[in-house]
């Protein structure tokens, strides 16, 4: 299927839909701050951080350990030194100490623990999972596992059911009150019944609207309330009898009313917003995560005569990471929607990697396709599913055409783009999940005149490169492109992928990230918050393991695809050195070097040595190491046993 991207929904970073929630800044400041928010925050201070042993109860002696990966290698050392916000030596403790002025205060890493460079986001959306926070809930996940894995009962598992008692809670007496759900996924839903209509949201509430966006944002869901609303409202515009929504047409109506509903001043809702994003930076330090990458930056466009909420994304963005106690630094890719786009509303008003170590604009962002969970990432041949994730039989097999989207129809346009994008030293990241979009992707790469000789100051991405035949791999190296895995897929959404949307053989082909690495490619693995939680060591886990978390309990953990699995320090290199690379962040941090930023983070137990004994995956469990401390620019942003400290 053929799609023209500014009118569809298949990549929520980019969707119309959540931007038209955005307060109006076209007549106000977005800083409206009269000082920096500084908060609970330590300060600059000299340091030296060094390796010792304690003696526990037993008599047993642990020592602790620093792991530099100076130049991309498993390096050691005994201490490291830090002085106004900067690494400034690191080696034996004697080097180190030899180093600083007498007397310089000194922090044991001992009991088994380890300090590591502070972990890189390489691909997650701030603001657009910062405008739906204030929804409710209904993804498949609590915290890093998903719902039904750890679910005590079978009315706790993740499933129809679930949103809607979920849901049934915000009800209150008031019927102008809306009730909202966000990222509901139906295809990790248990049982069949996948479909929500306006039957089933009816049994939320009769009396109160009730929307709920799907995951992908291509699809929503209202009741017959909100029918009934729109009917009222937008007379002239067509609402489903079932309630179900698709695409910006049938969605954004509804968004409208609502916002009408809510109806907040501009500046309470800039406030607001600050708060949502706080949360998500909050929840970044609490996994050791010390830098972001924003892959979903739309380039300001007034707009004098109206029509969508105007609000200055990349300015927002420099606003929170030039704040004292902003314990990220943001790195950013900005969205090309349309070559028209690109001319209007970057070329000449934006340059690449003019940025410094707190924000960084690095990337032009295309988007090719949808999401192969979502049945819209473009392939070559039919889903195996229907849209309710059930499997075709011999009686409705004339049905099995979906191939997904392609968001820019012809690729004329999507050719176009990268080359242009290229003629103004622009690198390029493309998001890419199907077979035939990775295909027409690497094929503009190649059109472009992009090769793997400008590989160290380009890095061009493909973004989740979710399905890698032997001869993609081959040409990305060739061509000198990278893939950042959205590794989840795997962890996830791999027993549905394979059972249910691809089979087994196609399914094999998901994040191979073991042949990326044999290829001579520079891999790495992320969240895309809110897609999937933020997390760097469940990504490690995942990406180690390749155990397909949504299978039954009642058999033994299963292993997608063995030989893609990674060692243990080339997942921890994915979330640190090669992360840094990828996002042009590289000279800042990423390892623990001597001139570069001192972020890191202190875990209670090295990811390199973790061992799991019970059963047969040696790495579960791996994503619940506690996460100590998180430091940024040498001071503390995140501490376990201070909540309060960002």
């Amino acid at each position: 299927m053929k799609n023209k991207h500014a009118e569809g929904l298949q990549c929520s970073c980019c969707s119309p839909l959540w931007k038209t929630l955005l307060p109006n800044t076209n007549k106000m400041n977005i800083m409206t701050d009269k000082n920096n928010e500084s908060g609970k925050y330590s300060f600059h201070k000299d340091l030296i951080f060094r390796t010792g042993v304690n003696e526990d109860n037993a008599g047993n002696k642990q020592i602790g350990y620093i792991q530099t990966i100076e130049g991309g290698k498993d390096v050691m050392v005994e201490a490291i030194a830090i002085s106004k916000g900067k690494i400034v030596a690191t080696g034996t403790y004697k080097n180190v100490v030899a180093q600083m002025l007498p007397g310089t205060s000194e922090k044991i890493i001992d009991g088994g623990k380890i300090l590591l460079p502070g972990f890189i986001e390489p691909h997650l959306h701030i603001i657009s999972s910062a405008v739906f926070k204030k929804a409710t809930d209904v993804s498949p996940f609590s915290r890093q596992d998903l719902r039904s894995n750890i679910a005590e009962t079978e009315e706790g598992k993740y499933s129809r059911k679930w949103v809607v008692e979920e849901l049934k809670k915000k009800v209150t007496n008031d019927k102008n009150v809306w009730i909202i759900g966000r990222n509901a996924d139906p295809s990790l839903f248990e049982g069949s019944d996948k479909e929500f209509n306006a039957v089933i949201l009816d049994r939320i509430s009769t009396a109160q609207p009730v929307f709920i966006l799907n995951s992908s944002m291509h699809l929503a869901y209202i009741n017959t309330v909100a029918i009934e609303l729109m009917k009222d409202q937008f007379p002239e515009t067509f609402v489903n009898p079932n309630g179900i929504l698709k695409e910006v047409a049938g969605i954004k109506p509804v968004l409208k009313l609502i916002e009408k509903n809510i109806n907040i001043n501009p500046v309470v809702a800039i406030a607001k917003l600050k708060e949502e994003v706080k949360e998500i930076f909050k929840e970044a330090s609490k996994t050791g995560v010390t830098y972001v990458h924003d892959c979903g930056v739309e380039p300001y466009e007034y707009n004098p005569n109206g029509g969508e909420p105007d609000f200055d994304q990349p300015k927002f963005l420099e606003y929170l990471a030039n704040q004292e106690n902003c314990p990220v630094r943001i790195g950013g890719a900005l969205v090309a929607l349309s070559l028209d786009k690109f001319n209007t509303t970057i070329e000449g008003k934006y340059k690449p990697n003019k940025g410094n170590n707190k924000f960084n604009l690095a990337y032009i962002k295309l988007i090719g396709d949808g999401s192969n969970q979502g049945l819209t990432g473009y392939q070559y041949t039919p889903y195996v599913c229907n849209e309710n994730y059930q499997p075709y039989d011999i009686s409705c097999c004339h049905n099995q055409n979906n191939t997904g989207v392609f968001n820019f129809g012809y690729p004329i346009e999507f050719n176009a783009l990268v080359s242009k994008a290229k003629s103004n030293n622009w690198p390029v990241m493309i998001h890419a999940n199907g077979d035939h979009a990775i295909d027409r992707t690497i094929n503009a790469f190649k059109l472009a005149g992009i090769n793997k000789s400008t590989i160290n100051t380009r890095r061009d991405r493909i973004e989740h490169a979710s399905l890698l035949t032997d001869k993609n791999l081959e040409d990305m190296q060739e061509l000198g492109l990278s893939p950042s895995f959205l590794i989840g897929h795997v962890g996830y959404w791999g027993w549905v992928f394979q059972q249910t949307i691809f089979g087994k053989e196609k399914a094999n082909l998901l994040d191979r990230c073991h042949s990326a690495l044999q290829d001579g490619m520079r891999i790495t693995f992320h969240s895309d918050n809110s897609v999937t939680p933020l997390g760097p060591l469940r990504m490690m886990e995942q990406a180690i393991g390749r155990v397909m978390e949504g299978a039954p309990r009642s058999l033994d953990p299963q292993v997608l695809n063995e030989t893609e699995c990674v060692t243990r320090f080339q997942a921890l290199k994915a979330m640190t050195y090669d992360a840094a690379w990828q996002c042009h962040a590289d000279q800042w941090v990423g390892s623990l070097e001597v001139g570069k930023c001192a972020d890191f983070v202190i875990l209670s137990e090295s990811p390199l040595t973790y061992f799991n004994k019970e059963g047969v995956n040696s790495v579960a469990g791996m994503r619940n190491i506690p996460v100590l401390e998180t430091w940024k620019d040498g001071r503390k942003v995140m501490d376990l046993q201070d909540d309060n400290l960002f």
